[in-house]
């Protein structure tokens, strides 16, 4: 008669194949949005002018934002997946297409399409703030080693949501159709900075992994 596995040793595998499984979910969603960026470029480039490259840049910027921002928190902490867990990245991959697909023709649905991302980025961090604290005795140490870098980040995240949403929505009254090419360059700025909001934060997790190997 076969033993029952233990509840800790379901716990332990869970925790172990959670990173190597959402890494391999993301890495294929991230595959599905940037080939459909490059066939959307592919057939409408020949019309692009200065303002629809700068969204195709930042497009490509947002894609890696997310894969690294999966990258970070999948390998920086522990915890067991949930519904959301699994649903949240879809919900990145909606967004995404979009984003690819409005690269050209319509800055206004680009807008918010990424308003969009930026909102499930939101739901995104509040569940990892979640989950990390539901395993603090695994989480303390790089939760200690990113404190207070996780809420700039998750307000600047909010800040990005509303300001993207917001320039859809004053699309028109504010005449931002005049003026296409200084959008998508801000829109641009705007990404670019998420990009390197996550190098100080990434940072400290390595600086405390490497403090760890030193003190063994």
């Amino acid at each position: 008669m076969e033993q029952a596995e233990s509840p800790a040793s379901v716990a332990s595998r869970l925790k172990d194949q959670f990173a190597p499984a959402y890494l391999t979910l993301t890495s294929i969603i991230q595959g599905v949005a940037l080939s459909t960026l490059v066939i959307r470029i592919e057939a409408t480039s020949q019309r692009f002018d200065a303002a629809d490259w700068l969204l195709a840049a930042a497009t490509l910027l947002a894609f890696f934002g997310v894969w690294h921002e999966y990258l970070m928190q999948a390998l920086a902490f522990v915890w067991m997946p949930t519904l959301l867990d699994s649903v949240v990245p879809f919900g990145f991959l909606i967004a995404e297409l979009f984003m690819a697909h409005f690269v050209f023709g319509n800055q206004r649905a680009w807008l918010l399409a990424t308003g969009i991302a930026f909102g499930v980025g939101v739901v995104a961090s509040g569940t990892s703030r979640v989950q990390t604290r539901s395993y603090m005795q695994e989480n303390r140490g790089v939760l200690r080693a990113v404190a207070g870098m996780s809420l700039v980040r998750l307000a600047l995240t909010l800040t990005l949501t509303v300001l993207f949403l917001g320039a859809w929505a004053l699309y028109d009254a504010l005449h931002f159709g005049q003026a296409r090419t200084l959008v998508a360059a801000l829109a641009l700025v705007a990404l670019g900075v998420v990009i390197g909001g996550t190098v100080p934060y990434w940072n400290r997790v390595l600086a405390y992994a490497r403090g760890a190997g030193k003190s063994v």
